[in-house]
């Protein structure tokens, strides 16, 4: 392909070659002198050996996002056709379709396509591309996707804080093909739930939750009548629905600081012909209204905590875990004895063991015991590579507090 070359350290080739998919900038030993951001790099050891390939950007951190490890793959159309086939796959397997038709169709390295987010959505595709490379071959991609999904719009949202990290423009949400509606009613698990493809946060629904509201579900059918839920950022009140679905007795105060998710929130508990009488919307900030029920000595059968990443990079880490361990407490301090805490991380640099213990300081210093019941991670439809704990950025405690 006479692609530029890259010619890694000395005994740095390791990770790549076990099947990590990025190449850290102070791993390059020499670097090509006029290849742009996001263009396409062969990776060579130190004896000129091919180890990877994928594309560069001389200005971020991960200065190389391995694309394929095969000297002969060239990328192309067909390449990405492949990994698309191969994550629609996947899905079909693991989705039940008759019940969903919400889900991440490709979650980036995780389907060996960095820098690329699509999001299913009963037909409708709401694509992200999140680096200079992912952005050099969009075009690319997209004929791609188009070929093997056949959907009938798609929507173009990179808007996201990411971009700016690899010099690149966020840019405003935009229909690329068809005609998107403002609003899809879409379900998951048979739940009914409303999104907006344009404006929404992220492309418009958690579908990385879809597992952890089933398993709330299974627990609230054992909830006594007229427990109380208090559902912190709660965005579309996903938790809300799943739970009180199941249990009809169960009150829930849903609180997020955004008056267009809780109007959100509301719809979706009309959509799903629940009683609304039972269900709050607060617009706050969720550490002020749980400071202000814990000074009230208010509590709650179930306390959920999903808040936004605290940590976007590494370093952002500190300040993170001091904001899940006084968040946790606050949490902890609103639930009943008996009652059920979950608790979210969707921090990437924070590690299961780091929130983990962030959650214990919290327990310990509000002199409570905590009973670890599950411990989830990423939905299927998120894979992470077990080569790369960074992918796995979803860190998920149910926990029961005594």
């Amino acid at each position: 392909m006479g692609l530029p070359k890259i010619s890694i350290k000395k005994g740095r080739e390791w990770q790549l070659l076990r099947g990590h998919p990025w190449l850290f900038s102070g791993a390059i030993s020499q670097a090509p002198g006029k290849a742009e951001a996001g263009s396409l790099v062969d990776l060579v050891d130190l004896n000129g050996n091919f180890v990877a390939r994928g594309y560069y950007n001389a200005n971020c951190d991960i200065a190389v996002r391995v694309l394929t490890h095969d000297p002969d793959e060239v990328i192309d159309s067909q390449f990405f056709a492949q990994r698309i086939e191969s994550a629609k796959a996947l899905r079909r397997q693991s989705i039940d379709q008759v019940s969903t038709n919400v889900y991440r169709l490709i979650n980036s390295e995780g389907d060996f396509l960095p820098g690329y987010i699509v999001d299913f959505y009963d037909d409708v595709l709401v694509v992200q591309s999140h680096t200079a490379g992912s952005d050099s071959l969009l075009s690319v991609f997209l004929t791609a996707l188009e070929s093997v999904m056949k959907p009938k719009e798609v929507v173009l949202r990179n808007e996201a804080a990411a971009r700016k990290r690899e010099g690149l423009l966020q840019e405003p949400a935009r229909v690329i093909q068809g005609q998107v509606p403002d609003e899809l009613l879409v379900k998951e698990n048979n739940w009914q739930f409303l999104i907006d493809p344009l404006q929404g946060q992220k492309t418009g629904f958690f579908s990385d939750q879809r597992d952890k509201r089933l398993a709330l579900s299974r627990y609230a059918a054992g909830l006594p009548a007229d427990s109380i839920i208090a559902n912190c950022f709660c965005y579309s009140s996903g938790f809300s629905v799943a739970m009180a679905s199941v249990n009809h007795t169960l009150r829930t105060v849903n609180i997020d600081e955004s008056q267009k998710a809780l109007l959100l929130s509301q719809r979706n508990i009309q959509e799903n012909k629940l009683d609304a009488s039972k269900h709050s919307f607060v617009c706050a900030d969720a550490f002020k209204w749980l400071e202000a029920e814990a000074a009230n000595q208010h509590q709650f059968d179930v306390v959920i905590l999903d808040p936004p990443a605290f940590a976007k990079t590494h370093k952002e880490k500190t300040n993170a875990l001091k904001g899940y361990s006084r968040l946790n407490q606050l949490g902890i301090q609103c639930v009943k004895s008996g009652g059920l805490l979950m608790t979210c991380s969707c921090s990437g640099s924070v590690s299961m063991e780091e929130f983990q213990d962030s959650v214990r300081q919290a327990a310990s210093r509000e002199g409570r015991a905590l009973q670890l019941l599950e411990v989830f991670q990423n939905s299927c439809d998120h894979p992470m590579l077990i080569s790369a704990p960074e992918t796995g950025y979803l860190k998920v405690l149910l926990c029961r507090v005594n």
